[in-house]
């Protein structure tokens, strides 16, 4: 039998005592899914799931009589968190899914472990361990796991018709874990059913779109996607995909890590994606990246050009310019110098402000900022060299004339 090849997270006394709290009475409890997947493969376990056997009333009374916090975070659905040493742990009753709507279900509780593993999405998703480590494998989901196939449980028209959002989850699962060629039975099934993605909300949508970029096989499973008509229905409209691909050839290319954020701002490339749902940073991100796109590609990528844009701009914008510009270029190489000297030059900051002149006795008025932006184009001439005193008499120079 498998056995966990990271178990640190399971012995902890926060886990073990969320066991006491919940194996009172003749009830059971398992840790289930993502955690149980990710230690069977060796991978970091992040937040802990755990399915019980008590009803999600009876998991209150028992973890407030112990001095846990519990948050009804969806009580309805059977989901309980109880907090542990400052640990959220998600605790769910096992349950049966009575009716589904695409994304909301009704759901009947019980106590039987194979019918609770057989409504969720993904054989490796099945999966559940006890505090002691041993494995419940109600689905032969271990062996799926292991070998990274990701396929969905049963019937996968079904499943997907339970919840719309298990073909995005198909995609990101399998961009993640899988290997080798995807299952042909699941990516016919998120084919025929891809017009459900039409009735998610954006921000799940969006959600998933983000995890799925940051995936060790992000670059073929969104080529897998678009052949298959299901990125155009995510993102809202149609799509290229050259410039995102040629930002993680270029990424690969330059030893960086992956940025979501970034691959994100390529994929949309400037289209409004109404599927999708941003935050303001993630905007003022994008709009600044590719402002710097588009000013790198009239000026080209010289240093003298780069200390300007990220003196208007930030370094980060600057960099993640250079990074857009991918497409734009022979070979990922001739971006690795300018990134270096954007990511290591020092920005100074403008010696001359609007006080400054409002002191020397101009008036206040729009007339300072004209004078200002005069001044720090003065300033980069000289290559960031001219100082308060300079400037300030070159401003009041020009004003007498």
């Amino acid at each position: 039998m498998a056995e966990l090849i990271t178990k640190e997270w399971l012995e902890t006394d926060a886990i073990q005592r969320v066991f006491d709290v919940l194996e009172q009475g003749g009830d059971r409890a398992r840790v289930v899914g993502g955690p149980v997947r990710n230690a069977l493969l060796g991978e970091r376990v992040d937040d802990v799931d755990i399915a019980c056997t008590a009803l999600p009333e009876i998991t209150v009374q028992r973890a407030e009589a112990a001095g846990l916090k519990a948050v009804p975070t969806g009580i309805d659905h059977g989901t309980v968190t109880l907090v542990c040493e400052g640990i959220p742990f998600e605790v769910t009753t096992l349950r049966e899914d009575v009716e589904t709507n695409g994304r909301h279900a009704v759901v009947h509780f019980g106590r039987d472990w194979a019918r609770d593993a057989a409504r969720r999405d993904f054989t490796m998703n099945a999966l559940y361990v006890d505090r002691e480590g041993v494995l419940f494998d109600p689905l032969g989901g271990v062996e799926d796991c292991l070998n990274r196939r990701v396929r969905f449980i049963g019937d996968a028209v079904q499943r997907i018709r339970e919840d719309n959002l298990r073909i995005l989850r198909y995609f990101r699962f399998f961009a993640t874990y899988g290997v080798g060629a995807a299952d042909p039975i699941a990516i016919a099934a998120c084919a025929a059913e891809k017009q459900g993605i039409s009735e998610l909300s954006a921000e799940r949508v969006t959600k998933e779109l983000s995890r799925l970029l940051e995936a060790p096989r992000a670059a073929e499973v969104l080529q897998l996607m678009d052949g298959n008509g299901i990125l155009e229905l995510a993102l809202g409209e149609p799509t290229s995909l050259d410039r995102v691909l040629a930002l993680m050839v270029a990424e690969a290319a330059l030893g960086r890590q992956g940025d979501k954020d970034l691959r994100m701002v390529a994929l949309k490339n400037e289209r409004i994606c109404a599927g999708l749902r941003f935050s303001g940073i993630f905007c003022k991100r994008e709009e600044r990246a590719n402002a710097a796109r588009h000013a790198l590609a009239r000026n080209g990528l010289d240093e003298v050009h780069l200390k300007s844009l990220m003196v208007d701009l930030s370094p980060q914008a600057v960099s993640d310019g250079i990074l857009l510009s991918a497409l734009e270029v022979e070979s990922p190489e001739a971006l690795r110098a300018p990134l270096a000297f954007a990511e290591s030059w020092e920005v100074p900051t403008l010696p001359l402000a609007g006080r400054d002149l409002i002191q020397a006795g101009l008036a206040p008025g729009p007339r300072i900022g004209e004078l200002l932006a005069a001044a720090k184009e003065s300033w980069k001439a000289s290559d960031y060299q001219k100082g308060r005193e300079v400037l300030l008499a070159e401003v009041l120079e020009a004003e007498e004339q």
